[in-house]
């Protein structure tokens, strides 16, 4: 071969390298945008950017996609929350010893009724046989004080006795009136009369009418720990329900408001109710706050501690509602698909509120005006 063909060979092949890179990237660029086809049955979008779907006209879902309007209506939304039951402090009382002693008679058994001041227990105590001594003793200190303040006064008033005579009898007197008063006041204390007879037990009476539902104390047992509760008496006719309500539906709750209440125990049945009390503090670890809601418990079916789902009774307010079946989540974001123009659709970010057994308030994102897919409106996902 020539130097001269050699030259224009090298030449050659130079140029096919040097070109061929370039095609192949034209090429992979023209297969990139290339149309992609529709779905069947759904045109191409209109706009990209915005996602608007047109159906067209000859389009089998046109048959299946049902549209109409939000409805604007009077709405009682409901809220749920975890309740449990507990019973009202003002009837209920823990029964503590008064003093040390031996319980000498009991007088009532577990699930007993008992009426306010009915007799519970008697304790047999030194200290309370102490106590009634000294009251006792300033009883007659006292009737002695009087009758000698008396007698020097008639002495005094005959020249007899003289005046500083009189004056240390009534201060005696005195004293002896304020020391009947501290040892009948330390007796009030144990018992509700201070008239007893010497050596007689200490009687422990129910403050309030109501059932035994804890007891803890046997007869013949001695008992020196005054914090150490013998038996609880509980009035059930009434209970409290306390729900954890969540920080969201804090301004749905209102006093006075109508609750209905599902127990554990009683899964078929439902006791309705009125919220008696709103707390005033969140409780930061659960972010949420406490709503009493007094219950009638004539039959004492609802049982402290008992667990209980709580359905809180919203104000009535207007509010536009959908269908459930027209609410779908897209990225974690509830959606609904509004006609811009016959046929065409737009997926519009909506906010939702309660649901009822088959619409959902719309808070934000619609009009009441919109015309909206309300069913089958996945075929256009």
């Amino acid at each position: 071969m020539s130097k001269t063909a050699w030259y224009l060979t090298a030449s050659a092949i130079i140029l096919c390298l040097a070109y061929l890179p370039f095609n192949s990237a034209q090429m992979a660029a023209q297969e990139v945008s290339a149309p992609v086809p529709a779905a069947p049955g759904v045109a191409a979008d209109a706009n990209p950017e915005k996602n608007i779907i047109a159906v067209p006209e000859n389009s089998p879902i046109r048959g299946r996609l049902v549209i109409e309007t939000p409805k604007a209506e009077q709405v009682k939304a409901t809220f749920s929350a975890p309740a449990v039951v507990e019973a009202d402090p003002a009837r209920y009382a823990r029964i503590y010893p008064p003093l040390s002693g031996r319980v000498m008679e009991l007088n009532v058994c577990l699930g007993d009724r008992v009426s306010e001041g009915q007799p519970l227990v008697a304790i047999d105590s030194p200290e309370f046989n102490e106590a009634q001594g000294d009251f006792l003793k300033a009883k007659s200190a006292l009737e002695l004080a009087g009758k000698t303040l008396a007698r020097l006064n008639l002495l005094f008033e005959h020249g007899v006795a003289a005046q500083k005579d009189v004056e240390q009898a009534k201060s005696d007197h005195d004293v002896a009136r304020n020391e009947l008063e501290r040892a009948q006041t330390r007796l009030q204390m144990y018992t509700q009369s201070a008239e007893h007879k010497l050596g007689a037990p200490v009687v422990v009476k129910s403050p309030i009418s109501g059932t035994v539902v804890e007891l803890s104390v046997s007869r013949g047992e001695f008992r020196n720990d005054a914090a150490t509760e013998m038996m609880t008496v509980a009035d059930l006719s009434t209970v409290w329900l306390t729900a954890n309500v969540q920080e969201k539906d804090i301004r749905n709750v209102r006093k006075d408001g109508e609750v209905t209440a599902v127990l554990a125990a009683y899964p078929d049945d439902s006791f309705s109710g009125r919220v008696l009390f709103i707390g005033d503090i969140l409780d930061a670890d659960t972010r949420c706050i406490k709503a009493r809601i007094a219950f009638p418990n004539p039959e004492c079916r609802l049982k402290p501690g008992m667990f209980a789902t709580a359905t809180f009774q919203c104000a009535a307010e207007s509010v536009i509602t959908v269908p459930n079946t027209a609410v779908f989540q897209v990225d974690g974001a509830p959606r609904v698909f509004v006609e811009l123009a016959p046929w065409t659709f737009e997926p519009r970010e909506i906010r939702a509120g309660a649901q009822t057994s088959d619409r959902t308030i719309i808070l934000a994102g619609l009009l009441a005006s919109d015309r909206i897919v309300a069913r089958e409106g996945s075929l256009l996902q």
